[in-house]
């Protein structure tokens, strides 16, 4: 639409915009540090004591909300506290609700959502700090926020463990998204800072066009993974790992049985023995593009006597130490999840065998 003005001082208008965009985002992020730094616990917490700490982004309208209500009510048995911007949108059956306040919603399954009224830095220590922590905590930014503002605030938190950034992107609407020169910038910014991407609403675009969509997003994200399903049904597992780092084997990890009917498999690799740092290290990188996460409980040559807890989302990915093995003999444990037909069991087994330490602790 024609506003009137030339258009190169409409050009001038929307990068007047933009920057003043970048210099507000700048200083919430400064002052979100800064608050975050000042709000943690005074002692530092334990690797393993760290509360998994999972931001959900993506522009205006992708679903966001969508996924959050299918997290917030599967069958996973996690207590989670999700923070949201807007009550309104969050559409959970009454049957659920066991007490609501006006920052508060209370449900049955063990889960609460808390609105965003206040200063996150505050809100994220309280809930850690919290006489019973939940399970893992999930953020909901603004489909205007930059992520990477959140996870620097998250990161500023000794008590919490940043696991991942997922972007939900509009099949439909994303390519307009990427050229609006009101959100373009944005709209960079959550893939840029994604770890795993959910391209939703496939549904409204054409059967003809969604290969053309999946490699026009893939040449904006490169190797990140991409999740092709409707938010309304995406597997617990597939977005959320919650850590557990006291030794066991994550056998019982990742048994959505939804997640062969959306088109996924785990695979279980065990390996007898301690496991050699350097040789895990060059195995996670060849690791096919295709994981989407991973977790082991491992007991690393580095780290005599304990039990260390590998976690992944997408491409990131982190090592933490867990509890100790006690008599335990070494045993190692890794599950994978990929699109079913693109993990190779056989040759994944072999390469976590080719870990194993030559020098017994």
């Amino acid at each position: 639409m024609d506003d009137g003005q030339p258009p190169s001082q409409a050009r001038d208008e929307a990068w007047r915009q933009e920057q003043q965009a970048r210099m507000l985002g700048a200083w919430d992020m400064l002052s979100g540090i800064l608050q975050a730094g000042m709000s943690a616990p005074a002692h530092e917490a334990q690797a393993d004591q760290s509360v998994p700490f999972i931001v959900i982004t993506g522009f205006l309208g992708a679903g966001k909300t969508t996924l959050l209500n299918a997290l917030l009510t599967q069958p996973h048995g996690k207590r989670l506290a999700v923070l949201v911007n807007d009550f309104g949108k969050i559409n959970i059956d009454a049957m659920l609700v066991s007490q609501r306040t006006v920052d508060t919603i209370s449900l049955s399954n063990g889960c609460t959502c808390c609105s965003l009224a206040g200063d996150l830095a505050v809100q994220l220590a309280t809930l850690t700090q919290a006489d019973r922590p939940p399970d893992a905590i999930v953020l909901e930014a603004s489909g205007l926020a930059d992520p990477h503002g959140i996870a620097q605030v998250a990161l500023a938190n000794r008590a919490l463990a940043l696991e991942g950034i997922v972007a939900v992107v509009d099949a439909q609407a994303m390519r307009g998204q990427a050229v609006d020169p009101a959100g373009r910038r944005i709209f960079a910014a959550q893939l840029a800072a994604s770890d795993l991407i959910v391209l939703n609403k496939l549904a409204l675009v054409g059967p003809g066009q969604h290969e053309a969509q999946r490699h026009w997003l893939h040449e904006q994200v490169g190797v990140k993974p991409i999740i092709e399903a409707d938010a309304r049904t995406i597997p617990f597992d597939l977005i959320l790992g919650i850590q557990h780092a006291n030794g066991r084997a994550p056998a019982q990890w990742l048994t959505t049985p939804r997640l062969a009917s959306h088109g996924y498999e785990s695979v279980s690799l065990l390996s007898h023995g301690t496991i050699d740092d350097t040789h895990f290290a060059r195995f996670l990188e060849s690791l096919p593009p295709s994981v989407v996460r991973a977790k082991g409980v491992l007991p690393l040559a580095s780290r005599p006597g304990l039990q260390s807890v590998y976690q992944r989302v997408g491409q990131r990915w982190s090592i933490v130490a867990g509890e100790t093995r006690g008599q335990q003999a070494p045993r190692a444990d890794l599950v994978l999840i990929a699109p079913r037909g693109t993990l190779d069991e056989a040759r994944l087994q072999s390469g976590f065998d080719s870990c194993r330490s030559t020098t017994s602790e």
